[in-house]
């Protein structure tokens, strides 16, 4: 049975990547690295069926002290695998801040943990990053319109112009840059053992594996699926204009990381992976949907002025060979768990 590591373990998308690891798929046994031992407990209670022999809980309460994840490689020699999806959240406008916020962060996360594997981790053989594709965009429509976005394609803005624009989105995306630039350094620099695959997904919806304590709680993508789903009753009872018009299932990009660490093609690349979408199409998947159609208002006017993002996907699905969800399946299932998260809260 092979031994993954996973940070960021407690959130949306690191919960479902533990959820399919321990899954009889893959059949992997899990350390959780997170900075609250009491969040991972909380996750672990609400999964009786995760083999509670095959999750062990690992505390590191900073990501970007240097040194931070030696102790668990030290303690854990039998780590075969490392899934880092810990990272910056963009979930408080006040942290505009580039390099304390966002850069540093980013870098010293990813850094960290390859440093610490590469030193310590006698045994790892693959590392897979949950990267962004705001690393390659800053989503506008001026650069949907012009581009596909590719597995060569980088953001245009730097460091510098995060730094004198002092915006927290701005920020937020140079700082996914920056962080996995500095990946590919090490990579280059330090040739270590393992290999390295970074993905870059867009706006990431799916069912909620992660403990949400409120439906106001609900992460950010999933509660734009959230906002459609109570549009009928909003503020002119119209769905929301698309945010970014691109998207990936959260199951598909978890098993597509776990897929990387034995895909002898996926070794040292990055990988953009999304499709395109808009808010008015996921409307229109759930009102098929019987017991939510009268939830969902009217389709919004924007989205039609709007260009669907286009990804450059060829590559991925030339070497997973994976077959990806539809959209009315990723609708249909973050409704179900969004309602069961507002009911849990009534």
């Amino acid at each position: 049975m092979p031994t993954t590591l996973v940070t960021g373990g407690n959130g949306f998308v690191g919960a479902t990547v533990v959820s399919t690891l321990l899954s009889s798929k893959f059949n992997h046994r899990v350390i959780l690295a997170v900075r609250s031992v009491a969040s991972a407990e909380a996750l672990i209670a609400i999964h009786p069926e995760w083999p509670a022999d095959n999750v062990v809980i690992a505390s590191v309460p900073d990501f970007t002290v240097p040194g931070a994840f030696d102790e668990i490689f030290k303690s854990h020699s039998e780590i075969d695998y490392v899934i880092h999806v810990a990272a910056p959240l963009l979930d408080d406008p006040r942290n505009n801040e580039f390099v304390e916020h966002f850069e540093k962060p980013n870098v010293l996360g990813n850094i960290g943990i390859l440093t610490s594997a590469k030193q310590f981790g006698k045994n790892v053989k693959a590392i897979s990053v949950t990267g962004s594709v705001n690393a390659i965009t800053l989503g506008d429509q001026d650069d949907v319109k012009k581009r596909v976005f590719g597995n060569k394609e980088w953001l245009v803005q730097g460091r510098e112009d995060a730094i004198k624009a002092q915006h927290n989105y701005i920020s937020y995306c140079v700082g996914k840059k920056v962080a996995e630039q500095a990946l590919w350094k090490f990579v280059e620099e330090e040739k270590p053992s393992f290999t390295v695959t970074n993905f870059m997904p867009p706006l990431i919806f799916g069912p909620m594996e992660q403990k949400v304590a409120s439906a106001a709680k609900i992460n950010f993508s999933n509660s734009q699926i959230q906002a459609i789903l109570n549009s009928a009753k909003a503020e002119g009872g119209k769905v929301p204009s698309t945010i970014f018009p691109g998207y990936i299932d959260v199951r598909d990009l978890a098993e597509l990381q776990i897929l990387a660490l034995t895909t002898p093609g996926a070794a040292n690349k990055r990988f953009v992976v999304g499709f395109p979408m808009m808010f008015n199409r996921f409307a229109e998947a759930l009102r098929n949907v019987p017991e939510y159609s009268s939830r969902i208002g009217e389709n919004n006017d924007d989205d039609e002025k709007l260009t669907s993002a286009r990804f450059g996907t060829d590559e991925a699905e030339a070497v997973f060979q994976f077959k990806f969800r539809s959209l009315e399946e990723t609708a249909k299932d973050v409704a179900a768990s969004i309602v069961k998260v507002e009911a849990q809260a009534a």
